[in-house]
């Protein structure tokens, strides 16, 4: 008799599994088939390579300081595109701040001061790890002092820098790098900069 309770019970046990099996079963399909179908574009989309924004990385420039009566801002937000694993290539736009305190002939303090922004476009190619050279074209719109007419008058004035510079990887689409660029194009007569040389710190992701 207790074998028959006991074989009557593990028959009630496998029943209720099978229904709930056939349940499941019947519910699943819509889930089977949604997954089926992520699976078919995933497939598809490796079947095609990587799209066109997967090489596209943002980042860009920061800098700024105070000094004795004067106070300097740089910012450059840059859009950066992967042609190939060793060549780079993009733009971005540039805004630059700088004042200065200073003492006229009549011992007054003043401050002069002025904003420049404008555009820069780059290319960039690795030589080897974690060295690559750097070009870029930029012109600035800002205040340009003309010694013939004695006259300040906002103008566009180009900058051409070559240089290179050194990257640290943070994963496959960012990094960290120092770049140090020459102004082919520098006139101390009419530069935004005091120097020819740009020193630049940046990121991109």
């Amino acid at each position: 008799m207790k074998l028959k309770y006991i074989t009557f019970v593990f028959a009630l046990i496998s029943a209720a599994c099978v229904f709930a099996q056939r349940k499941v079963e019947q519910i699943d399909p819509e889930k089977q088939a949604e997954k089926a179908a992520q699976q078919q574009q995933a497939d598809r989309d490796k079947a095609s390579g990587p799209k066109w924004y997967d090489n596209v990385s943002f980042g860009g420039n920061l800098g700024g300081g105070l000094g004795s009566g004067g106070a300097f801002f740089m910012v450059q937000p840059m859009a950066f595109y992967r042609i190939t694993e060793s060549t780079m290539a993009g733009l971005g736009i540039s805004y630059y701040y700088w004042s200065q305190d200073y003492i006229n002939s009549l011992n007054q303090k003043s401050t002069i001061s002025d904003n420049a922004y404008g555009f820069n476009i780059f290319a960039r190619q690795k030589l080897f790890d974690p060295v690559f050279v750097h070009a870029e074209y930029m012109p600035l719109n800002f205040k340009v002092y003309n010694q013939q007419s004695n006259e300040i008058n906002r103008e566009w004035v180009s900058s051409l820098y070559i240089g290179g510079g050194i990257n640290q990887e943070i994963s496959d689409r960012s990094a960290i790098y120092l770049v140090v660029l020459y102004d082919v194009l520098y006139d101390a007569n009419r530069s935004f900069r005091g120097s020819p040389v740009d020193i630049r710190t940046g990121i991109y992701f």
